[in-house]
């Protein structure tokens, strides 16, 4: 079995969701966790997490040596270093067949399920987006080659020292292996193949305000949705981070199943009434309404800027 190991660097304060985090961590008993941390660690937690005990300034000098640039780390800027992990936290990927990076806002399934023998045997870069690196899940084989390949970006350490996060790991990497295929002279293995990650390993990421939408059920993540119940490796709710407020969930007592829904993690589904009185918010001030007001206030705020322009130049 290829032995792998997630990278997960978290500073300030554990997420409400934290211990259902772990829990599905725990039901992933052959993939390992690594998670440099300034938060208090938990006294109970799943054998396969390794907690790091530092601080944001010195994993910042650790981090300036190994990549040799100045970067002005914060909890945004990390994205931009993950490519580097393998680099930065060597010491402890030693001996592992993979390393790969990881997010919090998520609930891990059945990882093994998906990342099949055949997957791991055949490709160098395994990725959980169509064609593109992954920030919240990417595999990179633990190999000299591969843990420098960041450093075949020309600008990398300019891309590092800027203040701003610079997208360097799902944007920068991926633009700079299309053009590597593109000329044939691609070193790497890839695996971004969209039918065969639409088939469960990537789930829903941007998605509406649902209730009772998820379940995580002895270590699988399920699709609720019209009755769906597909399988999924892991749920990134990344938009729902804002307004998920409680949990349930305490790592202590073991759970077997809970929901996701967008306002917290419980055990119980909402009643009929909470459903219906959820789609009518939603009809009206969901997740989508919202990102397509936005989007009207963007052009109607450029059509503004470009008639005051215009007029100004006329006087």
């Amino acid at each position: 079995m290829h032995s792998i190991i997630l990278i997960i660097p978290y500073f300030g304060k554990w997420p409400v969701w934290f211990d259902a985090y772990l829990c599905s961590v725990k039901t992933n008993p052959t993939i390992n966790w690594l998670c440099p941390t300034d938060c208090e660690i938990p006294k109970n937690h799943p054998e396969n997490i390794i907690f790091v005990p530092t601080t944001l300034v010195e994993l910042n000098k650790h981090i300036n040596l190994v990549v040799d640039a100045n970067v002005p780390l914060n909890a945004r800027k990390f994205c931009d270093l993950k490519p580097a992990y393998g680099d930065i936290f060597n010491e402890y990927i030693e001996g592992f067949d993979f390393w790969g990076i990881c997010d919090m806002d998520i609930i891990w399934g059945d990882i093994r399920k998906f990342m099949t023998p055949e997957i791991l045997n055949n490709f160098d870069i395994i990725c959980s987006r169509p064609e593109a690196i992954s920030g919240h899940f990417n595999l990179f084989r633990n190999t000299e080659k591969i843990n420098s390949f960041y450093k075949s970006i020309p600008n990398y350490k300019t891309l590092f020292e800027m203040p701003k996060f610079m997208w360097f790991d799902e944007v920068v990497l991926t633009e700079h292996l299309k053009n590597l295929i593109g000329k044939d002279e691609n070193p790497y293995r890839v695996f971004w193949d969209s039918e065969l990650i639409k088939k469960g390993i990537e789930s829903e990421i941007h998605q509406e305000y649902y209730l009772d939408r998820w379940l995580y059920k002895k270590g699988k993540i399920i699709d609720l949705f019209d009755n769906n119940k597909k399988e999924y490796m892991y749920l990134h709710f990344i938009n729902w981070k804002r307004t998920m407020t409680f949990s349930e969930i305490k790592y202590k007592d073991k759970p077997q199943q809970f929901y996701i829904s967008y306002k917290g993690m419980h055990f119980k589904p909402h009643s009929s009434f909470s459903h219906r009185l959820n789609a009518i918010k939603n009809f009206y001030n969901g997740y989508y309404v919202l990102v397509r007001r936005i989007k009207w206030e963007k052009k109607i705020m450029s059509l503004r800027k470009r008639v005051i322009n215009r007029l100004a130049r006329i006087k």
